[in-house]
């Protein structure tokens, strides 16, 4: 499952894979610049949730604000 991932994140240009070829596995997993400009994004979807979550918890609705 996490090998999937990381190569859809790797074919995407996100992530620069790096396997050192050794057992147990080990290698790197750097971001790409097109990863890095993706941080934001990650980011500002992060913040929008956490203050809908609490909005909700506040109000006792757990549908979240309209």
């Amino acid at each position: 499952m996490l090998s999937r991932e990381l190569k859809a994140l790797t074919e995407s240009g996100l992530i620069d894979r790096r396997d050192f070829g050794v057992v147990p596995a080990q290698g790197r997993i750097p971001l790409t610049r097109k990863g890095k400009s993706f941080v934001p994004v990650i980011a500002a979807i992060k913040d929008w949730g956490t203050r809908h979550l609490a909005q909700a918890e506040r109000c006792g609705d757990d549908r979240g604000p309209e």
